[in-house]
């Protein structure tokens, strides 16, 4: 809609005064032109560094998640195997078969589900044996982004969540049930995503291209918070049953750990 603002005079025995009138107009007409939410978003993000870092034995690190019940780590790799560690990073088992480029993995019901972006397909895994169990035909709309392909389980709506490459500037997840039929898909207010992971009763996700980690309402998927990450290379994310965040690099076989601020989700 049109604005007009009307700007005072000076008078001469008056600068003070109109100094401070002109500054209060002008940041009037700024509150008016610039929407509020725009506002907020510029204000800068709060950052977070690694507190220490584990090395793993892993060639060419793709993604990584935790089972919360059995207390392991899973971590891919690009030459298409698993690899199960203890808390204490010490390798338990690998599996034998080699697949294509697994990009993402996650745990729900004690069962490893790989997303295996170069066969466009999800993978179940035995989680003691690590052998192949079945796997799912992903839809071809739903494509792995550049930079990762994230795959979670949302215990609030019941269903399994991936990424998929950015429409319109807007990042996309795309919703399964169980047997990995696509229910509907969710259009964000944020441009990318390349990870994600499940954690405190909210979905995380992981832009590899900004270093950006966010905090997503279970529900909505609306941002209710986020972090900038201050380290390079980072591929994948997890947190561990004392609630750090741990990222692996995807150039080196390295899992940092952060701790993040405790907050309610909104």
């Amino acid at each position: 809609f049109p604005v007009t603002i009307k700007m005072l005079k000076c008078q001469p025995d008056s600068k003070t005064s109109c100094v401070l009138a002109r500054f209060t107009q002008f940041f009037a007409a700024l509150l008016i032109l610039v929407p509020f939410p725009h506002i907020l978003q510029a204000q800068k993000i709060n950052s977070i560094k690694p507190e220490r870092y584990f090395s793993v034995e892993l060639p060419a690190p793709r993604s990584i998640t935790f089972d919360t019940r059995l207390k392991r780590f899973y971590l891919t790799g690009d030459r298409g195997r698993v690899y199960c560690y203890n808390q204490q990073w010490g390798l338990i088992r690998n599996s034998e078969r080699e697949g294509s480029d697994y990009q993402a993995i996650c745990v729900h019901d004690k069962v490893p589900y790989v997303r295996d972006a170069g066969a466009q397909k999800i993978i179940a895994y035995d989680g003691g044996t690590l052998l192949p169990q079945y796997s799912f035909e992903l839809p071809p709309t739903v494509k792995s982004t550049p930079s990762g392909s994230g795959l979670t389980w949302n215990p609030v709506r019941n269903c399994f969540v991936a990424t998929s490459i950015a429409q319109g500037n807007r990042a996309i997840l795309a919703e399964f049930n169980a047997d990995f039929r696509q229910i509907q898909e969710h259009r964000l207010s944020i441009t990318s995503l390349s990870d994600l992971s499940w954690f405190d009763g909210a979905l995380w996700g992981y832009a590899a291209e900004g270093r950006i980690l966010y905090r997503l309402h279970p529900e909505t998927y609306s941002v209710t918070g986020s972090w900038r990450v201050k380290a390079k290379n980072l591929r994948s994310f997890c947190f561990d049953k004392e609630g750090n965040l741990l990222m692996l690099r995807g150039d080196k076989p390295l899992v940092y750990e952060f701790r993040l601020p405790r907050a309610p989700v909104k």
